[in-house]
């Protein structure tokens, strides 16, 4: 009786289960109404859902698993049939940090009718990469320029704090855009400013402010001469650098185009061009390049030149180092150098004769002078000058010079060997000198010495 009451009980769960997480029958199309969300601020992205809810009617809450909050907030009535909800989508701080395209999952959970699950795909941006400016042309005739500012993104924007500033004006505007949405500015043109200015292109800056974030845009003016030719101008590099300009007849008559630059005798002489110059004027110590050329509408006449200041700047590089490696070596109390040279044997083994040169630059108490011998070789004990002291453990050589006068120099020499066959790079490490300056205690270091053994030849570097 009892085992028949728990298998009835285990039978009714399994039918309602099912049947209580089964999802709702609804058929939803989202519609676009703004997908783009800024990654400074909090703006959602916004969706109309058109909702077919083929089953009963019931509320239903609509979230995601992942940091995303939605407006409506709470549960909402979802009738059966036709109807259409406006849902907003603000991604969290982390997720905004994610520039580019973001796709999530989000559901949409009824209190009778189960979970329904579908996708949202959002685009994540900076506030400095949602506008762009496109001034046209201007010339000095002109009274006004007129500049686009364009919404590039699918995103609404409302009360956008605008500065422009150029030589040509200084304005502030509040504007509002819808998704992809230009505004044509008609800006009037300060006289004053334009008088002494040359042609060419000449950039329009932008700080914008769209609630707390601020961002700063350009975009370039074409002042244009007044027989309408263009100047472009551009400049690249530092060590090797290269200026290009471009004039370019825009308008509807031949014009002639001149291109003038000016060289001092030094940088000349690393100068190349792309076009030999129609002429070259010497002043003092300027030279006057001129290049002329009768342009059709639309032709364009480009010069460009390559400056190359890499030898004088590996040149002044190098004096400067020699400089002051000379005035650094010069300001040591005592310069220790060590020397190398290879050592026939009768036995055949290897040995090497090292010199050690002990010089003061000034007069200095109590130096000692410590070598180490390195691994695998023995000092051979019936040459030069035996140390004073020796560390067996250490493997260290110790020679006492009680002092040194200015000028003075001592030579250490002594014969190291080793029975095994060395081959390849022999290194030995730095000498150290330590001595008494001024009542103090200082360190100087030698060179470290190389040899270079093969079956062949032995050299010493």
């Amino acid at each position: 009786m009892k085992r028949g009451l728990i298998l009835s009980v285990l039978f009714l769960f399994l039918i309602v289960l099912p049947l209580s997480y089964a999802a709702p029958n609804l058929q939803i199309e989202k519609v676009d109404k703004g997908s783009v969300i800024i990654s400074e601020l909090n703006n959602p992205a916004v969706f109309d859902f058109k909702i077919n809810n083929l089953g009963e009617a019931d509320r239903f809450q609509v979230y995601s698993l992942l940091d995303v909050t939605f407006s409506p907030v709470g549960l909402f009535e979802l009738p059966s049939g036709q109807s259409t909800i406006e849902v907003k989508a603000y991604p969290g701080k982390e997720l905004r940090r994610n520039l580019g395209f973001l796709k999530f999952e989000y559901e949409l959970k009824g209190e009778k009718t189960g979970i329904y699950k579908d996708t949202l795909n959002v685009k994540v941006v900076e506030l400095k990469n949602v506008f762009e400016i496109s001034p046209l042309p201007l010339k000095p005739s002109d009274n006004q320029v007129s500049l686009l500012i364009k919404n590039k993104e699918n995103t609404n924007i409302k009360d956008l704090k605008v500065h422009l500033k150029s030589s040509f004006f200084d304005v502030e505007e509040t504007l509002s855009f819808k998704p992809n949405e230009g505004i044509v500015l008609n800006i009037t043109l300060d006289k004053s400013k334009t008088k002494s200015l040359l042609a060419g292109k000449y950039i329009v800056g932008a700080d914008i402010q769209l609630e707390k974030a601020k961002a700063e845009i350009e975009g370039l003016i074409d002042y244009l001469e007044e027989n309408s030719i263009s100047v472009d101008k551009t400049s690249s590099g530092l060590i090797i650098k290269k200026v290009g300009i471009i004039k370019t007849n825009v308008g509807n008559v031949p014009a002639k185009a001149s291109i003038e630059l000016n060289k001092d005798v030094i940088s000349r002489l690393f100068t190349v061009y792309s076009i030999s110059p129609m002429t070259t004027e010497r002043n003092g110590l300027n030279v006057r390049y001129l290049w002329e050329k009768t342009l059709n509408p639309g032709e364009s006449f480009a010069v460009t030149t390559t400056t190359n200041y890499t030898f004088p700047l590996v040149l002044i590089i190098l004096i400067v180092l020699v400089v002051v490696f000379a005035k650094v070596y010069s300001l040591k109390t005592i310069s220790v150098e060590k020397r190398v040279s290879y050592v026939k044997t009768k036995g055949g083994q290897f040995a090497l004769k090292v010199t050690l040169h002990v010089k003061a630059r000034k007069h200095t108490d109590n130096i000692q002078i410590i070598d180490k011998l390195p691994e695998m070789t023995k000092l051979y004990e019936k040459f030069g000058k035996m140390p004073n002291r020796i560390d067996h453990s250490t493997r260290r050589l110790f020679w006492d010079i009680p002092r040194l006068n200015k000028g003075e120099e001592r030579v250490f020499s002594y014969i190291l060997y080793s029975g095994l066959n060395i081959v390849g790079r022999f290194e030995l490490p730095a000498a150290t000198a330590v001595f008494e300056r001024d009542g103090k205690t200082e360190e100087v270091y030698s060179n470290r010495a190389f040899f270079a053994v093969d079956t062949a030849t032995r050299k010493e570097y």
